[in-house]
């Protein structure tokens, strides 16, 4: 680096035959390592704007210009390293100098692209690419677009001029610009719909005529496939037109829809012969560029037509190629077939698959798998089916069937790979289970045939290739095929295939395939099956699968483990002792081994969660006995680690032990950890420890707390001592938040299960509170710390207000102090809107509540952030953070009062736009035809001087009844909502929990606007918006 930085420096000496060689010595050095020389000494010797720059001082500026002038010449060096290198380091000075002190790069890189030597433009595009997608601005877009724009059309038009991967880079970065018009839209309106009117139609012709060239004939005439990447990319672009300004497509969709199938028909024997076929002979060819940027092979173009058609799929403008008169269309079953076609595994995947199961686990795991040709067909076949629904299915039958009779007709000719056809087909069919099921049921409900014929595929077809050992690979999808669909399987036939699935486990014979299958397929059947497959099976199951765990590593460890984890929610009760111990020291023997893989974590956490919610003796004895001894030795391991992970991970099992337990906790659970635990938590700094600790401890408080406040350590101290030192420990101004996230929940727990033994210390517990409060900077810390008030507000208000009407709060820095009650409400004020949690919710609207209808004078006198004060700079201006940081939003001040009815409001209007829904096709019900009923005479004309007329929100007069979506939206207990998962069980006996939040609500404004509560109708009136009055209202004429 010295011998580069005195040479850079010596190409300005005066004497020239210094400079020469100055020159000649950058050049060598550039050619021997130039991606790393050049790179390296820009990044930390060139500018302060780099992270990693060594300076000072920087590079100087008569050195930049030298330095620039020369690396700008190599953008058109005849040695392809030197310039793909060049044109690397040309972007990272571009980012650091542009516009300021090279103000004249982006008119040289318009003109080395419009040069009409190749490798010059080939350099130009590079860093153009690179640059219009990161350095320019919607101001400097629009007007360099319309110089540039049509050079890079021109480029692409030049076939005998330019390589394929430099016509294909002029697609591209007409990509970003157009992605870049589309980030600035509303901003620019006018401007942007010019520039799209003025540059698309051209470029959309350009693509039309090179799309409607043969592929395969031009495949066909020269060496190299690079000539793909334009394809690829003019598909990756028209994708981004269309979900970007999908009305300048909509007259030519059609168009590209059928190129696009053209490609896919004519490009299938080429496919099929370079990626499926065993028996062809053919290499592949390589291209003359590795540029990830440009993609040249035809499985990638593939994969690009399949996600292209998915997208258009479902645009009305093309919806006469997919359906018919009466049923699916010509379109949508040529679709069907290609997708069926092209998921066919490819040689590569067999050759990678047969030996090596972990690649196997990963390819096929929903949640790991690769974007590749078979994950672009599932996508295309679920998106018909989607859009479509009944047309797709029958299609997909149609094909599935054509298919199997291809199939058969090659097995009689004894083609190798005459399986590949069914074992894709099986696998985009149980891509579709979830729909297909459901539409068995219907129309077994309504009476007729369903238009895909599951009860023949699992009856006549699957069966026989669960014993094919000649196609491993068919024989394993199968297994999995018929787990997808177990829950509509008849329960003798669902039976034979779980006795089929658990005897390849023990068969030597089978290969790695079909086992990885088998075990998958278990998985899913004993999720699915529960009711029906009995805990014998389960114990047959865990007794051939725990030999398999010491032998497998990575993904099919995980595999297995979570197909444990299964098989004993159905093994249940009946396990034995023995069977419980093996799977106790097997499974953490290999976790705590090699302690570092996410996916492993989760899933060994999930197997002792299972376990521990077991109602049996002896499994609650082999736990409390063996796993948690263990378990605490490993975490004692802190002491000479502070990091250990071995010990984080054992206090995430211990954590999910306490977990799965049901209430009361098993006698002696928390004694068994509690000592090693405090000792933990009293000197580690590890934050996910102290998280996983302090989530133990309110577990603990939450299923049983007489085990915390009987419990006591060697020197006497007490469980809640420990606690409540911890909790003092984290509210430390210096502590960190992330790792007291935990602690508001711990103490609002103890205060519904422990109130009494809190008494004395809740004073000092509350200031320490609202002490952090004043300096929280996360929206959930400051939650974690709002709750516990918000509680007490509803069931000690007086209480809570007393205590903090005595308590102040020091100012930071020379700021004076605040009192408490202020600190509290003005962040809580100031937080509220991005709360989360079912009950969480629940609590914070009844704490507000209560804190509104309080009399006390204190709450009289305290002012929070109120409304949005629109400014010219951020009423018309889309807001970047440059701009936010030199203009920040400013808001007005508002009474206390009047910010709790804003918030309660909010909350009535926010639960009622999910009303709003109707229920067919998800559009927006037409509430203006809807007739009012106001119901109750009484309240007819309540409210009426804040109603403005508006009629959009008539429907809440409807949410707001006995059955309407409030009551629905505040009493969900449905845990993918939002609401109550199963750890939240003992919640449900909580007043908070079972009340009736839709009644209080709407109570609480009628009785605030009768009795004018603190103000009610004056302060509605003075600082409600429109809207809000209109909400205030309605709620006040429901019923």
């Amino acid at each position: 680096m010295d011998q580069l930085v005195s040479a850079l420096e010596a190409t300005l000496d005066a004497n020239q035959t210094t400079r020469v060689s100055a020159e000649l010595l950058i050049a060598k050095l550039s050619q021997d390592s130039p991606s790393f020389v050049l790179k390296k000494y820009v990044k930390e010797h060139w500018s302060p704007f780099f992270p990693t720059f060594k300076g000072p001082p920087a590079t100087a500026v008569e050195v930049k210009q030298e330095v620039r002038a020369l690396i700008f010449g190599g953008l058109a060096d005849p040695v392809r390293k030197v310039r793909l290198a060049c044109a690397v380091v040309v972007s990272d000075i571009a980012h650091s100098d542009w516009p300021d002190e090279w103000p004249s790069l982006m008119s040289q890189l318009l003109a080395l692209v419009s040069s009409p030597h190749a490798l010059e433009v080939e350099g130009g595009m590079r860093v153009l690419k690179d640059f219009v997608g990161i350095d320019l601005t919607e101001d400097q877009l629009l007007p360099i677009a319309r110089e540039m724009l049509p050079q890079l059309l021109t480029i692409l038009g030049s076939p005998d001029a330019h390589s394929p991967t430099t016509r294909a880079r002029s697609v591209l970065i007409f990509r970003q610009c157009i992605m870049t018009l589309f980030t600035v839209r509303e901003e620019h309106p006018e401007a942007v719909k010019s520039a799209i009117a003025e540059i698309l139609p051209e470029w959309l012709d350009a693509f039309r005529q090179l799309l409607s060239v043969d592929p395969v004939a031009e495949l066909a005439s020269v060496e190299s496939w690079d000539g793909l990447s334009i394809r690829i990319a003019i598909f990756h672009t028209l994708e981004t037109i269309l979900n970007s300004f999908p009305s300048t497509l909509k007259s030519s969709l059609p168009t590209f829809l059928s190129l696009s199938s053209s490609h896919l028909s004519l490009l299938a024997k080429v496919y099929e012969t370079s990626y499926l076929s065993s028996s062809a002979d053919f290499d592949r060819p390589q291209s003359e560029e590795e540029d990830s940027d440009v993609p040249t092979d035809l499985s990638t173009l593939i994969a690009t037509l399949l996600d292209f058609e998915t997208q258009v799929s479902r645009k009305k403008s093309v919806r006469e190629f997919f359906v018919g008169r009466n049923g699916p269309g010509e379109g949508m079953e040529h679709s069907m077939d290609q997708a069926l076609a092209y998921a066919r595994m490819t040689t590569d995947d067999e050759d990678s698959w047969a030996s090596d199961p972990n690649a196997f686990v990963a390819d096929e795991d929903d949640e790991m798998v690769s974007w590749n040709v078979r994950a672009a067909c599932t996508d295309f076949v679920t998106g018909l089916i989607d859009t479509y629904g009944e047309y797709a299915l029958k299609a997909l039958w149609s094909a599935f069937q054509r298919r199997a009779a291809e199939c058969d007709a090659s097995k009689l000719r004894s083609e190798d790979d005459w399986w590949k056809g069914y074992e894709s087909a099986l696998a985009l069919v149980g891509a579709t289970a979830t729909d297909l099921m459901q539409h068995v049921q219907e129309s077994a409900e309504e009476g007729k045939a369903p238009v895909f014929d599951l009860g023949r595929l699992f009856t006549s077809i699957v069966p026989a290739f669960l014993s094919s050992p000649d196609a491993p690979f068919l024989q394993g999808r199968s297994f999995v095929f018929a787990s997808q669909i177990s829950q509509a399987l008849p329960e003798d036939l669902a039976s034979q295939y779980v006795d089929a699935a658990i005897q390849v486990l023990g068969d030597g014979a089978a290969g790695v395939p079909v086992k990885v299958s088998a075990v998958r397929a278990l998985n899913n059947f004993f999720r699915h099956l529960k009711a029906t497959i009995g805990p014998d099976r389960a114990t047959q199951t865990l007794a051939r699968l725990m030999p398999l765990l010491p032998q497998t590593t990575e993904n099919t460890l995980v595999l297995i483990v979570e197909t444990c984890e299964a098989t004993l929610k159905v093994a249940g009760t009946t396990l034995d002792s023995q069977t419980c111990s093996d799977v106790i020291t097997t499974v953490l023997n290999l976790w705590l081994a090699n302690p570092g893989d996410p996916m492993m974590g989760n899933a060994v956490c999930e197997l002792f969660s299972t376990l521990s919610s077991i109602s049996s003796p002896s499994v609650q004895s082999i736990l409390l006995s063996s796993a948690l001894p263990l378990l605490s030795s490993v975490l004692s391991e802190i002491h000479a680690d502070p990091f250990s992970p071995r010990a984080a991970a054992a206090l995430e099992i211990v954590d999910n032990v306490f977990d799965g337990q049901p209430s009361p906790l098993g006698s002696g659970f928390f004694g068994a950890v509690a000592g090693v635990l405090f000792e933990v938590l009293a000197v580690t700094e590890d934050r996910a420890i102290v998280q996983s600790g302090l989530h133990v401890i309110t577990t603990v408080v939450r299923k049983d707390v007489e085990q915390l406040l009987s419990w006591r350590n060697a020197q006497g101290a007490s469980g809640l001592e420990l606690v409540l030192a911890q909790v003092a420990h984290l509210l430390q101004p210096g502590a960190s938040e992330s790792g007291g996230l935990f602690v508001g929940d711990l103490v609002l727990h103890l205060i519904r299960t422990a109130s009494p033994s809190l008494g004395p210390v809740l004073p000092d517990l509350l200031k320490a509170f609202v002490t952090r409060l004043a300096t929280a900077e996360t929206a959930s810390f400051s939650q974690s710390l709002i709750l516990p008030f918000a509680y007490l507000a509803h069931t000690q208000a007086d209480t809570v207000l007393s205590l903090l009407e005595g308590i102040s709060v020091p100012g930071v820095g020379s700021a004076p102090a605040m009192p408490a009650l202020q600190v509290l409400l003005a962040k809580w004020c100031d937080t509220v809107e991005v709360f989360q949690g079912y009950w969480n919710l629940k609590v914070n609207t009844v704490g507000l509540m209560h804190l509104y209808l309080s009399q006390r004078p204190s709450l009289q006198q305290i002012v929070v952030k109120g409304d949005l004060l629109l400014t010219e700079a951020n009423s018309k201006t889309i807001m970047t953070r440059a701009r936010a940081k030199n203009n920040p939003d400013q808001f007005s001040s508002i009474p206390f009062h009047a910010k709790a009815l804003k918030i309660l409001l909010h909350d009535v209007q926010r639960s009622g736009d999910d009303a709003t829904i109707g229920k067919k096709g998800g559009e927006m019900e037409d509430f203006d035809d809807v007739d009012s009923d106001d119901g109750d005479d009484e309240w007819a004309d309540e409210g009426a001087e804040f109603r403005t007329g508006d009629k959009d929100l008539d429907f809440l007069s409807d949410m707001l009844g006995t059955d309407g979506a409030l009551a629905k939206y505040m009493q969900d207990t449905s845990s993918e909502d939002g609401g109550v998962d199963h750890d939240d069980e003992d919640l449900k006996n909580d007043p908070v929990y079972s009340l009736d939040v839709q009644a209080h609500l709407v109570t609480f404004f009628k009785q605030a606007y009768e009795g004018n509560s603190n103000s009610f109708r004056e302060l509605a009136e003075q600082y409600l918006s429109a809207p809000e009055k209109e909400v205030l209202a309605t709620v006040l004429q429901s019923p």
